[in-house]
């Protein structure tokens, strides 16, 4: 290769590299430029979720029931009609009930004749979703994790399924049957976190209460739901 083409090889090198010097400065510059107009907190933004669909799929439990193991699975999909509010057009769970142990020796050993109590068997919703915290932590030297913290609160409806524990005596293993099987009015409000991974897929956790209103013993009453989701969601399109 002569000096000629080495010198052509340099120049050309020179010239894309500050082509694209010159273009990452301007997007940089913009960005910081909008960042000053909204006085965001957070400098040089990644994640802007104004305009794109999330679908999630989760899975999870109610914790604390006593009476009933509720296992979660579902998904959700989200309309993102800015940074900071969001409408979850759809939140829907299918659980899979089964009686504790605790209720089932509890009504052998007290030989309970008439305990109540509602099984979960779906939830949908849909939800409002407000956004406020967005921010970014440097660990392990150079990584930076980004998340997001967000609210929700809705409703919908819950298709739920009356049972009755019913024990001859105690010492008698009790027998379960159904009383009443259909949908109840619900609502719904928790918090949740967003751990945005790459362009297109965030780890979610939720924490939320769907409150169900049920007949139990032939009246309606309010039932709090506390459940614990975790899954995965993916953005569309991508950022």
């Amino acid at each position: 290769m002569t000096f000629r083409h080495l010198l052509g090889l340099s120049i050309l090198s020179c010239v894309l590299t500050f082509s694209s010097t010159t273009l990452a400065a301007t997007s940089t510059t913009g960005q910081i430029d909008y960042e000053r107009s909204i006085e965001a907190v957070v400098r040089n933004k990644y994640f802007y979720k104004s305009g794109k669909l999330e679908v999630a799929g989760v899975g999870g439990v109610m914790p604390y029931d006593s009476l009933v193991n509720h296992y979660m699975a579902g998904g959700k999909l989200t309309w993102h009609l800015s940074d900071h509010y969001g409408w979850e057009i759809i939140d829907a769970q299918f659980t899979f009930p089964s009686l504790t142990g605790y209720v089932q020796e509890l009504a052998k050993a007290k030989g309970i004749a008439n305990l109540q109590f509602a099984k979960l068997k779906m939830m949908i919703t849909s939800n409002f979703l407000f956004s406020p915290i967005y921010g970014k932590i440097r660990f392990f030297g150079s990584q930076i994790l980004y998340y997001d913290i967000y609210a929700t609160i809705g409703a919908g409806m819950a298709r739920t399924e009356t049972v009755r524990l019913n024990s001859s005596g105690a010492g008698t293993a009790a027998t379960e049957s159904s009383v009443r099987t259909g949908f109840d009015p619900a609502f719904d409000f928790g918090i949740g976190f967003k751990i945005f991974v790459n362009d297109a897929v965030g780890i979610v956790i939720d924490f939320r209460d769907y409150i169900t209103h049920t007949d139990v013993y032939g009246k309606k009453s309010l039932k709090s739901n506390f459940s614990v989701l975790a899954g995965v969601s993916m953005f569309l399109p991508t950022f």
